[in-house]
């Protein structure tokens, strides 16, 4: 039977991911933080990145075709590499922006609250279920981490009070 929590997460689920999307959607997400010239560094970078890929894509057009009307194996091997090595360096050129950076890490931090949530709501469906969690497990192996390291600490006392009793008995078996 389905509990009032499965419900309260279920709807807490959806508020997130519904956040996420919405997130995703706007644009001020990654931009607030940012300065009016990284915005402008940002168009024009994807400017030049559309005519880079645009100029390595007919480079690479023109060398596979002509690697392959003289047959020559290491001809379309040579012009898999070279524009491998092309759009490695646009892409390394591309990445060093601000803007991206601030869209990577929203889209990030976004993708993390969503997935927290959805644990919160497995956990609770599981839990109306009658099923242990992952939460569940977590919690169970800290305390026993816990108790071990208590039993640890109490069974070195008791072992140092044991030894100490035994310096006293010996003391009062030579003395006596």
């Amino acid at each position: 039977m389905m509990d009032t929590k499965f419900f309260e997460e279920a709807f807490r689920t959806a508020k997130v991911f519904n956040e996420f999307l919405l997130t995703l959607m706007n644009p001020r997400t990654y931009l607030r933080e940012l300065e009016d010239r990284e915005i402008e560094e940002f168009y024009h970078k994807n400017a030049k990145l559309l005519f880079e890929l645009n100029k390595a894509y007919w480079g690479f057009l023109i060398e596979i075709t002509q690697a392959l009307a003289r047959r020559d194996s290491g001809g379309v091997v040579r012009a898999v590499t070279a524009t491998m090595e092309r759009l490695e360096i646009i892409y390394a050129e591309y990445m060093d922006n601000a803007v991206i950076s601030a869209i990577i890490n929203s889209i990030n931090n976004a993708y993390l609250r969503s997935l927290q949530s959805l644990q919160n709501f497995m956990s609770a469906f599981l839990h109306s279920m009658g099923m242990v969690s992952r939460k569940d497990i977590i919690a169970l192996s800290e305390a026993y981490v816990d108790l071990k390291g208590d039993i640890k600490k109490e069974t070195r006392k008791i072992r140092e009070d044991i030894r100490s009793l035994r310096e006293e008995i010996e003391k009062i078996k030579g003395g006596g």
